[in-house]
């Protein structure tokens, strides 16, 4: 993928130049124009953008473009007038053409060992598809950037995010890095120290100056926790290898922070202590060091004269003693990550609490949040040893959840607030933070898309191509009302009640799809999964050139009507990750939600599942979040002062919940 459709794809933006023509009725209306054939491929512009838009001299281009980041899928099904040519097939007819086109392909290559580029298809009717299902689905709001901000504001809007990055936004912030300098570069704080590294290697191995590039780095690394963790990182990436100028760096940026805080870092853990170590000496740092007190240091690291804080606060808890939560709470993260370990140890939950509420305001929310997702579970999914411990665990994160975004000054604080997102289910969804999927995309996993009533159908698909022969497999899992599951796909039914396949393509520049009868499924079906499966050609999904998958709603199936539109899509993404399956996309057909799961499946078998909990649901999220911020949900648009949108805002007075990351830590605004 290109970065402009990264930016599209992660962020919904669009890089447009500023320095235009003057604004005119004619150009307005251009513009106006322009938007309207947005909407006709599902997004569109706010009125403010509209109007840059008019202004910019690329108004004429600008919906090609947009065009070329939208996935488009460029074959035919093995029918191309699916869905109503498999409905009608009998079975025989369906499983001879499937065993023609295996044989034309890998048994082929197993008779002859020559490589088929391309199967044998059946001969079928192709009606031509000119007609466009009704819109279904909202446009989605996209934002124009200027040309000059499109590096900066994409750099910090992803790293000012206190959680992890997923594998586009670390493409994104990749390309940025290689375009901003080093003191952009170190204008935005970090938080979350696994993004560091990127960016940490990046400029370690640049050609800047070795003061510059030092100063760089320590502004990067708040403290050598940090230093040691990216030194780690860089020196596995350059296997084990660094010239000389490296490890004077890496020294002297070590011995740029305190001793205090050397020290401390040099030991967080027996398992710690020991890379640590290891690190110092592919540095040479005892040659290259120049002051004392902190050879001194590593000597006495090396000696085992150091003991870790881990080490002592294990001593403290396994014998009982009453200064281990007094110890714990000098690092409140540390506490928060070992409730159910402080918790097995009879601390009770009030004596845990007591200590971590000081400190709620340093803790970070994804981890109260991933916590509270793990442990609130729907009644009767604990045994109740567990219940009782994870009620205890509840205990203490349920008010310092509600401290710790008190702490936050957004700006719902004391505001009147709709929430105006009529195409989600926030009961039906949660809110994931180091556990989305690496797959990104706009709106994350977890998030549940209200399926409107006008669609029939659910359409899940998949396009790839690629220069070699490549073989993707849809499945799909079913579960029905009375509990017997249903799987189609290539080794399982083809159609089955409520669901059916378009056949199963075993080259590349190929297209598959299940459908979803959500009609005839409300009466028999709980839900369905979809998953994707790289059955051949390569290890992972990383190094096919193209791997092109949605979930799209349908009300219309004429034979002339498209199979593929893009206005219709809930999500779509372009697969990038290595690994080879992935559980896609769930459908609740009794809610009629559907969601983004992209979790990464690694079991053995052919059928994976989501699993999905959404007993700690957004709607709750939003509840602390009001309370805690003194906001008052309102019933209309007309009475409030701020409008909460999931998206994109497009009115003055909107705020994005997705922009602004769920408020869950203050973005860096600067």
């Amino acid at each position: 993928m290109t970065y402009n459709q990264l930016l599209f794809s992660e962020l919904r933006l669009v890089c447009i130049s500023d320095n235009t023509a003057e604004l005119s009725d004619a150009a307005l209306v251009k513009a106006m124009t322009v938007n309207a054939e947005l909407v006709a491929l599902g997004y569109t512009l706010s009125p403010k953008d509209i109007i840059r838009l008019s202004k910019s001299l690329g108004v004429d281009s600008f919906v090609q473009r947009v065009k070329s980041y939208i996935g488009e899928v460029k074959a035919k099904p093995m029918y191309p007038n699916f869905p109503s040519q498999v409905m009608a097939m009998d079975e025989a007819v369906f499983r001879f053409h499937q065993l023609l086109h295996y044989l034309s392909t890998y048994g082929i290559e197993d008779i002859t060992g020559e490589k088929v580029s391309r199967g044998w298809l059946p001969e079928m009717q192709d009606t031509e598809k000119t007609a466009s299902d009704n819109a279904l689905l909202s446009a989605k709001v996209i934002s124009l950037v200027d040309v000059k901000d499109e590096y900066i504001l994409p750099y910090r809007r992803i790293l000012s995010v206190t959680e992890r990055m997923d594998d586009k936004q670390r493409l994104i912030v990749r390309e940025c890095v290689k375009h901003l300098s080093a003191r952009q570069l170190s204008s935005v704080n970090i938080t979350f120290k696994q993004n560091l590294l990127d960016v940490f290697d990046t400029l370690f191995t640049s050609e800047l100056a070795a003061d510059e590039k030092l100063c760089a780095l320590h502004a990067l690394c708040q403290h050598t926790g940090d230093v040691f963790k990216c030194t780690d990182y860089v020196l596995t990436r350059a296997g084990f290898h660094f010239r000389t100028s490296q490890k004077r760096i890496i020294v002297k940026l070590l011995e740029s922070y305190t001793i205090e805080d050397f020290t401390s870092n040099l030991i967080l853990s027996n398992k710690k202590a020991e890379r640590t170590e290891l690190m110092l000496r592919y540095v040479d740092f005892n040659e290259y060091s120049r002051r004392k007190e902190f050879a001194k240091a590593v000597a006495s690291l090396r000696n085992g004269e150091l003991h870790s804080w881990e080490s002592r606060a294990k001593y403290l808890v396994e014998n009982k003693n009453q200064q281990a939560l007094d110890y714990y709470a000098q690092r409140p993260g540390m506490m928060l990550r070992s409730l159910t370990y402080l918790i097995r140890h009879d601390y009770k939950a009030e004596d845990i609490l007591a200590r971590l509420a000081p400190h709620s305001a340093s803790l970070k929310t994804q981890t109260l949040i991933s916590l509270m997702s793990f442990f609130l579970r729907p009644e009767g999914d604990w045994e109740d040893e567990k219940y009782y411990e994870a009620q205890c665990v509840l205990d203490v994160l349920t008010p310092l959840m509600s401290d710790r975004l008190r702490a936050n000054e957004t700006v719902l604080r004391g505001k009147k607030v709709y929430i105006d997102m009529p195409g989600y289910d926030l009961e039906q969804s949660c809110v994931k933070t180091n556990d989305k999927s690496a797959e990104g995309g706009y709106i994350r996993s977890g998030l549940a898309y209200k399926i409107p009533e006008e669609v029939r159908r659910l359409r899940f698909f998949v396009y790839w191509n690629d220069e070699q022969r490549v073989d993707v497999d849809l499945h799909a899992r079913a579960h029905g009302l009375n509990g017997e599951q249903i799987f189609v796909g290539w080794n399982g039914d083809f159609k089955s009640g409520a669901l059916v396949f378009s056949g199963d393509i075993t080259h590349s520049d190929a297209a598959e799809y299940i459908d979803i009868d959500l009609e005839a499924a409300k009466d028999t079906v709980d839900t369905v999964t979809a998953n994707i499966h790289l059955y051949s050609g390569y290890s992972t999904f990383k190094e096919i050139d193209t791997c092109f998958v949605g979930a799209m709603a349908v009300s219309k199936t004429g034979e002339d009507i498209k199979l593929y539109d893009p206005k219709n899509c809930f999500f779509t993404h372009n697969l990038t990750g290595k690994y080879r399956k992935i559980n896609y996309g769930y459908v609740d057909v009794q809610n009629r939600v559907i969601v983004f799961d992209g979790a990464v499946n690694s079991d053995k078998g052919y059928y994976g599942e989501a699993v999905r909990n959404n007993a700690f649901s957004l709607n709750k999220y939003l509840d602390i979040l009001f309370e805690s911020q003194g906001a008052q949900a309102c019933s209309s648009a007309d009475e409030a002062d701020i409008v909460l949108v999931m998206g994109k805002p497009s009115k003055e007075n909107e705020v994005s919940l997705i922009d602004n990351n769920f408020f869950m830590e203050q973005l860096d605004k600067s």
